[in-house]
């Protein structure tokens, strides 16, 4: 009996440490009390109306990427690169213009001779994706006239993704080498003209150039996340978030073949049948979503604006990492910044509704962790399939993860503290990049590459990209134009 109560103190004992632990642990992560608010800007209602008129103009050049079979207008994009040589000629009085590929550019700002630092790149893309003949009618304005209406939103193909941020850019550039500004580093500005086909031409390209030269950047920041308003769960204020890398992706078909036969006697298997079983297998078997360090490191930078109950999980992962694995696993958007995603996506097969098939094929889009590899997929689809009946094959070869950069960087310092001096004192937190962008290419001459737009996105505004009424405020560009002249001076200035 007294050995009962014994157990039975140290039990209770057991509990109350484990909880003033967890409690302790939670309070180390102070709640930020109310809600942070955006940092107001005092902006030049002309400055911002003419920086609006430039983006405008940019906007009317039509430089679509179509498809890889189809060649760029050589029109709109020479005509592109002339309007940037008419509008910023302080910028390209002081910076190196370099013609890449026909169509990409290649700037480079160059330091007092003698430095010791890395340069750093900023990315932009000047091409755009194309407007669905069948989308048009819906457009408030044409996609390409560049109209600003009386709200002061300017609308167009390219607002957003990317000539928004390459204009900006451009007037930082611009604003800057007009004051007297020589940087004391290299400053490049690489912009691609082929990035929403995957960057072959341009970003690969430019990045081989700089690798030849044996150019090694200190650190380059392109698109990918942004400033979020509403959109990550539990938190009141906007959230920046900086993409420490992207996820790559493949694509496999998994096909059969059959004899094929009349539909009344059938076989207990189609060439359909076992396409659409693979297909249906490897997608019954996702992969498993892991908090790994880097989601890790996202939860402690917004556990402050949390709420206790979630405060108190992720200040004690150590206990309870199961339980929060199985929660953020239940949003398909949070899950698939933990794990490599599976979707089905497409299935071919059959001629006729009385004729057994003798071709099928299922396709599977994967979009790839940074765990993980095009190769490990691959043969882990082989695996779960087992069925030599079914051959798999890659379509477009794939593309892999790339590696994440430190948070702790240079790069990422010079971000953060830009962050705060320009939008005030909201959580900054580091995070993946689910969609492809040119930033991947550099990752071979960088020691760190990130993606951050200083534009506040709220859930509406994240369907415009690629879509319908792609729109943003000229003010929001203006504020753009000082994000990037103070980034630029914080980082290459004594």
């Amino acid at each position: 009996m007294r050995i009962l109560k014994t157990l039975g103190l140290l039990l209770l004992l057991a509990v109350v440490i484990i909880g003033t632990v967890m409690v302790t642990r939670t309070f180390m992560l102070l709640p930020a009390g109310e809600a942070r608010v955006l940092k107001s800007a005092e902006l030049n209602d002309a400055e911002v109306r003419r920086i609006g008129e430039n983006l405008a103009a940019a906007i009317r050049y039509e430089t679509i990427s179509h498809d890889l079979n189809i060649a760029p207008d050589d029109a709109a994009f020479k005509g592109f690169h002339k309007f940037l040589e008419d509008t910023y000629p302080n910028a390209h009085r002081v910076m190196e213009r370099e013609v890449v590929s026909d169509y990409s550019l290649m700037y480079r700002w160059p330091a007092d001779e003698g430095t010791t630092k890395k340069p750093i790149a900023l990315l932009a893309h000047m091409d755009v994706v194309p407007v669905p003949e069948y989308g048009l009618k819906d457009w408030k304005h044409p996609p390409f006239h560049g109209v600003i209406d009386a709200d002061g939103v300017l609308w167009g193909r390219g607002a957003l993704d990317d000539k928004g941020i390459l204009i900006s850019l451009m007037e930082a550039a611009e604003r800057m080498a007009a004051s007297g500004f020589t940087p004391d580093r290299d400053i490049y500005f690489l912009f691609g003209h082929d990035e929403e086909l995957g960057g072959d031409m341009g970003a690969v390209k430019m990045a081989e150039i700089l690798k030849a030269r044996g150019v090694q950047l200190a650190w380059a920041m392109d698109e990918g996340s942004a400033m979020t308003d509403g959109i990550v769960p539990g938190i009141k204020s906007p959230v920046a978030l900086v993409s420490l890398g992207e996820k790559g992706s493949v694509t496999l078909k998994f096909s059969a073949e059959d004899e094929g036969g009349h539909s009344s006697a059938p076989k207990d298997f189609t060439a359909a049948s076992l396409a659409a079983k693979a297909g249906a297998t490897v997608m019954d078997h996702p992969y498993e979503p892991i908090l790994d360090e880097h989601l890790e490191e996202f939860l402690f930078a917004i556990a402050p604006e949390q709420p206790f109950i979630n405060r108190l999980m992720i200040a004690n992962l150590w206990l309870t990492r199961p339980l929060m694995e199985a929660e953020l696993s239940k949003s398909p958007t949070v899950a698939a910044f933990m794990r490599t995603t599976t979707a089905f996506t497409m299935m071919k097969s059959g001629t006729k509704v009385n004729i057994l098939p003798q071709y099928g094929e299922a396709v599977v889009n994967y979009r790839i962790h940074p765990r993980d590899t095009v190769e490990s997929v691959t043969e882990r689809a082989r695996a779960l399939v087992d069925d030599e009946r079914v051959k798999i094959s890659n379509l477009g070869g794939g593309r892999e993860a790339t590696s994440m950069s430190d948070p702790m960087g240079e790069g990422y310092k010079a971000i953060e503290a830009t962050i705060a001096d320009e939008f005030g004192d909201i959580p900054i937190a580091p995070t993946l990049t689910v969609q492809g962008t040119d930033a991947r290419h550099y990752d071979m001459v960088a020691d760190g590459v990130y993606r951050f737009m200083p534009f506040v996105f709220k859930s509406e505004d994240l369907k415009r990209i690629h879509g319908t009424n792609e729109a943003v405020p000229i003010a929001v560009i203006a504020r753009q134009v000082d994000f990037f002249e103070k980034l630029m001076r914080r980082s290459a200035s004594e």
